[in-house]
């Protein structure tokens, strides 16, 4: 396989897993890049070589070789500029992949040569050859990334050895190379990053959409035959499923080494539909804290105590989980039934809720509010 169909292979691979509108946003980002540093680099140049004409330090020796690049660094960011507007992915063929990394390496092959001393604060192109490298990393991956700057580095390398002690020119190279090398692996890093973070976006989702549309239909005729049969095996039979159904599609089960706020609420209210039959409904915010190992299990049995409570003192038949995190950083959690319900200051609290519950939440330095109202159920509020 040539180079090019290896890169051109590389980029199929490598880029088709980003979305369109990711992978438009980090190639209009390099163009942006590409404008700003060439910008730079060639005011840069100029500065140079007015100071030393007018100045004691030797002038610059290639003055004119130095300008012809940077000519064809702006001509080719124009000429990429206008691919993008056409059709941003062909940046990121082999082509103008390998333009770019051919013209980069030539520049900071012939930097010393052209500034005819190592007596210069920056290469000639500066970090514009940076692009070149990201453009590697985005078609070909990270090694591709990786392996742009280490030979654009070792060009740097090459062109000072004529002129500079090895010392210095050894170290002046491997600086470069190390700087590109780094540059490399950071974009293609990041890149990957990026693919696993749209992957899960999809894949949650694609579990949203599902959800949805099981909710709408099989957790809903489930939830018909569970009112509607006199059957006791096959309500039993429908519970199962649907609190599995549930679990699978909102969260499903976890280990001890992964067990947090979200999974203990909903660990509570599978236990309460197995035991009594009460159909728990669970609402979390999407940025519910995980919360510490104590908080945790805290709050998970202050919730399952409350939800025994609305089954065996309430007589209710569902009740709702609702957590979400408060605007003074403490996580709000919510147990709603549609018990019988009680007044609180005519009912004394009993050792399920003054201790199960309250001094749960007490421990770990929280707060109960209990709001029960006579026919219309019960609702425990905590703020940890």
């Amino acid at each position: 396989m040539s180079a090019g169909g290896y890169l051109a292979f590389r980029l199929r691979r490598s880029t088709t897993r980003l979305s369109p509108l990711t992978r438009q946003g980090v190639i209009r980002g390099l163009v942006i890049y590409r404008w700003l540093t060439i910008i730079w680099a060639s005011a840069v140049f100029s500065w140079e070589v007015w100071y030393r004409a007018s100045r004691a330090p030797p002038p610059v020796a290639q003055p004119q070789i130095g300008f012809v690049l940077l000519g064809l660094a702006i001509a080719l960011t124009s000429a990429f500029t206008l691919l993008f507007r056409r059709d941003p992915d062909r940046l990121l063929r082999p082509w103008p992949v390998y333009t770019e990394i051919g013209l980069g390496t030539v520049m900071l092959a012939a930097d010393t040569w052209i500034y005819g001393s190592t007596d210069h604060p920056q290469t000639l192109p500066t970090v514009w050859v940076v692009a070149a490298v990201a453009s590697a990393a985005l078609a070909g991956g990270r090694r591709a990334g990786v392996a742009t700057g280490l030979g654009m580095g070792l060009a740097r390398y090459l062109g000072l050895v004529p002129f500079a002690p090895s010392i210095q020119s050894t170290f002046a190279g491997l600086a470069t190379m190390v700087l590109l090398g780094i540059s490399g692996w950071v974009v293609g890093h990041v890149l990957r990053r990026l693919r696993r973070a749209e992957q899960s976006i999809s894949a949650y989702r694609a579990r949203e959409e599902v959800a949805r549309t099981l909710h709408d239909g099989v957790l809903q005729t489930l939830a018909v035959i569970q009112r509607r049969s006199n059957d006791a095996e096959l309500v039993t039979l429908a519970r199962n499923q649907e609190i599995e159904l549930r679990d699978y599609l909102f969260g499903g089960t976890s280990s001890d080494d992964d067990f947090d706020l979200a999974s203990g609420l909903r660990a509570a209210g599978r236990r309460a539909e197995r035991r009594y039959g009460l159909r728990v409904e669970v609402v979390l915010a999407l940025d519910l804290p995980g919360g510490t190992e104590p908080i945790t299990h805290s709050l998970a049995a202050a919730v399952g105590e409350a939800l025994t409570n609305a089954t065996r003192h309430g007589g209710a038949s569902s009740a709702t989980i609702y957590a979400e995190p408060s605007s003074d950083g403490t996580v709000f959690v919510s147990v709603k039934d549609n018990g019988c319900g009680f007044d609180p200051d005519e009912v004394a609290e009993g050792v399920g809720l003054s201790r199960s519950i309250r001094g749960r939440v007490t421990e770990i330095g929280g707060r109960v509010e209990v709001d029960g109202r006579p026919g219309r159920g019960t609702e425990i509020r905590m703020w940890v």
